[in-house]
C-alpha cells in the first residue's frame, strides 16, 4: 500500500495496459485492438455480453430459473431484444 498510485496517462500504466490487452487478445484469439478486460462482477458480465450481442428487434429466448432468469429478462428488453420466456 506504499506504492505511488499510478494514474491512467502514467507511462507505467499504460505498458502495463498494452500487454493486458495483448494477453486478451491472445486468450480470446481476436485481432481487436480494443480488446481488454474489465472488472466487475457475475452481472456486469452477463450485462456486457448481452448488450454486444442483442440488437433491437431480435427474438431472444430466456429461461426463467429464478434470480437469474429474471435478470437475463431484464438485460435483454434493456438491450432491445424481443424477450421469449419458457
Amino acid at each position: 500500500m506504499s506504492n505511488r498510485i499510478l494514474g491512467q496517462f502514467d507511462s507505467d500504466f499504460l505498458t502495463i495496459m498494452d500487454d493486458t490487452m495483448e494477453l486478451t487478445r491472445q486468450a480470446f484469439e481476436t485481432k481487436n485492438k480494443w480488446a481488454f478486460a474489465v472488472d466487475g462482477s457475475g452481472r456486469a458480465g452477463l450485462e456486457a455480453l448481452m448488450s454486444n450481442i442483442i440488437s433491437k428487434g431480435d427474438k431472444v429466448l430466456v429461461p426463467v430459473l429464478g434470480r437469474f432468469g429474471n435478470l437475463g429478462i431484464e438485460l435483454a428488453q434493456r438491450a432491445g431484444g424481443e424477450v421469449i420466456t419458457m
